[in-house]
């Protein structure tokens, strides 16, 4: 079928001021897929990252969109999970198949039947030009800056009927990110401390899931005042400015030795050293936020760093378990215990794409793409 999408030609730096909207043909979706009615597609920075090529390089036209909340338009012969009219968030963390070692061992995200591979993001997608030329999927295993994509039904989990179609979007990656992140892999306290470098939609759900864990002091890390300012509002007891003050200082200052737990939610030089000399000496760092492989190179850190016991360790996608976890924390917004509306800033429609990514570098937290209605 042919729908609208949002591509770039090319791979480069200036990728997203070369991005257009254009019909182009959609697969059929294979037995395991199903084809999705986009109604919201929220920005991740990943989305920016993968289309210029900074998470890894990509021949041919690109498209992006891993945040999707729809309604399921068709579905391949063998799926069994949803039908045709079910609302929908399509995530880049996959449901694992229950059976494979790692899945009974509480890793889904490593399944075998379901391998996420360095390729992943780099692999031609469902969506064919006009031209012949066909889309390479940059931030997911589909993208939905487009009117339709196809996922495999492994991506999928059942959005409720009274949760907001933007609302699943903000769950499907960043939320779970940052709250995921601290639950699942920081496993915070009540009473430890906790610190994120980066306020932005990661690092905000990051504040969050501290709070909703009873972290205090809770403390906020970045160089924009009004990201800071957001912080405060989502749970930060803290909030420093790292053009105003010595952050290590400061964050020693405030909890006696040193965080408990510190959490990198951006990517940039020398982050991983800042983040790894805040602890305190019986501490961990969990890296969320990342680069290019060749940006992330960590030749900062010496044995030294962990002779007394810090430790580092890495979280991709909260650690969540995609169908146990996302209900709940669609649950905790029903009750309101958690604030994703707070974390949308601006809505644009598909063709408004470029402005909504080029104001997505500007600092927005999280901009909603708007696609299509629910009928």
């Amino acid at each position: 079928m042919r729908c609208k999408a949002a591509l770039v030609p090319s791979m480069g730096p200036d990728a997203i001021d070369r991005i257009v909207v254009e019909e182009v043909e959609l697969d059929e979706p294979g037995e395991y897929e199903v084809r999705i009615k986009v109604i919201t597609c929220t920005i991740c920075h990943s989305d920016i990252h993968a289309l210029t090529g900074e998470h890894g390089e990509y021949e041919g036209p690109g498209m992006a969109g891993h945040e999707i909340a729809g309604i399921i338009d068709a579905v391949g012969d063998k799926v069994t999970y949803v039908k045709p009219g079910d609302r929908v968030i399509c995530s880049e963390v996959r449901q694992g198949c229950g059976k494979c070692l790692p899945c009974m061992k509480g890793h889904p995200w490593q399944c075998t039947e379901h391998a996420h591979t360095d390729e992943l993001f780099r692999i031609p997608g469902a969506h064919v030009r006009l031209n012949g030329e066909r889309c390479i999927n940059t931030c997911s295993g589909t993208s939905g800056f487009a009117e339709y994509c196809n996922a495999h039904e492994s991506m999928l989990c059942k959005l409720d009927d009274d949760i907001p179609f933007e609302i699943g979007s903000a769950l499907a990656c960043g939320f779970m990110s940052g709250f995921g992140a601290v639950l699942n892999r920081c496993q915070v306290k009540p009473g430890e401390s906790f610190a994120v470098i980066g306020c932005g939609g990661v690092g905000l759900s990051a504040i969050m899931g501290a709070k909703h864990a009873g972290a205090c002091p809770i403390i906020g890390i970045d160089t924009v005042p009004e990201k800071l300012e957001a912080a405060k509002k989502f749970g930060a007891t803290h909030v420093l400015n790292p053009r105003e003050c010595n952050v290590i200082e400061e964050v020693k200052k405030i909890t006696g030795f040193g965080v408990e737990h510190s959490l990198v939610a951006v990517a940039g030089k020398g982050l991983k050293k800042q983040a790894m000399d805040m602890l305190c000496d019986w501490g961990q760092m969990v890296v969320v936020g990342h680069g290019h492989p060749r940006d992330e190179v960590c030749d900062e850190l010496t044995y030294m760093d962990f002779l007394l016991s810090k430790r580092i360790t890495g979280c991709v996608m909260g650690g969540v378990t995609l169908r146990r976890d996302v209900p709940k924390y669609m649950e905790m917004y029903r009750n309101g215990q958690i604030d994703i509306d707070s974390l949308l800033t601006h809505r644009f429609t598909l063709d408004n794409i470029k402005e909504a990514l080029i104001d997505s570098t500007k600092g927005a937290l999280k901009n909603v793409v708007i696609i299509g209605k629910e009928a």
